[in-house]
């Protein structure tokens, strides 16, 4: 597959054709992070074989899988402008899960993924700081993905040394590094054709985010995967969330939401202290080291946030992980806002 992909990224070398350029990075960012996925299957001069897992297999076959379209798509568009059927930017995809702990090779490969894509564009990265506002939004991007990169790898380099984590924290590098390599990919074809990642809600941040992503599991809280797991209710879940996400509409509030408390996480500012019991189980947050600021809204310390793209009527029919006290006002909260709920902001005191 390498070979296929560098042929025609040295073929498309001179096109002019943003979109194509853009699409042919998109298969090249596709194969590098399947290629560093496997590193440990294939033996070399530096190391043998190692066994690599069953899912780490599985997700560089599905990245490896949407390559071909890619190709011909790329040769389709440099031929003729506006050829190209393949809507971009170009996404991850589907998300393969462990259906137990998330094995330390498969968190090994992402980051060596993650390693092999910071080095793909790290020369093109430094000329974009140049031109700051033809790039801002892939700047702006990077700066997400290497601080939640850094945290993936906090995590790991404490597994890989010997040390006991939670068991929580290796399914929460796996997410940050996810949320690594899809921010990776937009970078990727952003630094082709910036137009790509131009389009910007009303509050000037960008509007595109992990919500964007194929992945059904992509805000659902990483406590209640841990405990859907536990109680065998994976599939039956699964399917809820992928009925959930063919019918709802992202909104760049939604967008800007996720983003603002991604930044907020990061810092330590907020915690996850529980999660909505309905689809798509996205989380609580308490704030720790407030005061905050989301959607121009101040949320002192010790109080709670939450977005939720649930639908009313479930809501109140459970409340496990969750205060009652917490679901209440978050219903009353959002009835004020719309009829049929499709996003829920709240302040709610403890």
């Amino acid at each position: 597959m390498g070979e296929e992909v560098f042929e025609v990224v040295v073929e498309l070398a001179d096109c002019p054709n943003l979109k194509a350029r853009a699409i042919i990075q998109a298969a090249r960012s596709l194969q590098v992070m399947a290629d560093a996925l496997l590193q440990d299957a294939y033996s070399s001069d530096a190391h043998q074989s190692l066994p690599v897992p069953m899912m780490t297999h599985e997700q560089a076959e599905a990245w490896y899988g949407k390559i071909p379209d890619l190709l011909v798509a790329a040769r389709q568009e440099a031929a003729f402008e506006g050829s190209a059927k393949i809507p971009l930017p170009i996404r991850l995809g589907k998300r393969i899960e462990s259906s137990g702990l998330c094995p330390v090779e498969h968190l090994a490969g992402m980051r060596r993924a993650a390693d092999e894509m910071e080095s793909m564009f790290k020369e093109r990265m430094e000329h974009a700081r140049l031109k700051s506002e033809v790039y801002k939004e892939e700047i702006l991007l990077y700066e997400e993905a290497r601080t939640r990169r850094g945290a993936g790898d906090a995590t790991v380099g404490s597994i890989l040394g010997g040390r006991h984590v939670p068991r929580s924290s290796h399914e929460e590098a796996e997410t940050q590094y996810w949320n690594t390599l899809s921010s990776y990919l937009l970078i990727a074809q952003g630094l082709e054709d910036p137009l790509l990642l131009k389009s910007a809600s009303p509050s000037g941040q960008y509007a595109y985010s992990k919500l964007d992503a194929n992945d059904v599991w992509k805000v659902t809280s990483p406590i209640a995967i841990r405990e859907i797991r536990q109680d065998g209710e994976w599939d039956e879940a699964e399917r809820d969330l992928e009925d959930h996400w063919r019918q709802h509409k992202i909104t760049n509030v939604e967008r800007e939401y996720v983003s603002n408390t991604e930044q907020l996480l990061s810092r330590g500012e907020i915690h996850e202290d529980g999660y909505w019991a309905s689809c798509p189980f996205q989380a609580v947050y308490r704030v720790i080291k407030g005061p905050v600021h989301v959607l121009n809204h101040t949320i002192p310390t010790g109080h709670f946030l939450s977005g939720t793209t649930a639908k009313m009527g479930s809501q109140a029919d459970s409340s496990r992980k969750l205060p009652l006290g917490v679901l209440i006002l978050v219903n009353i909260v959002t009835i004020k806002r719309t009829k049929d709920i499709v996003f829920a902001f709240s302040i709610l005191s403890s």
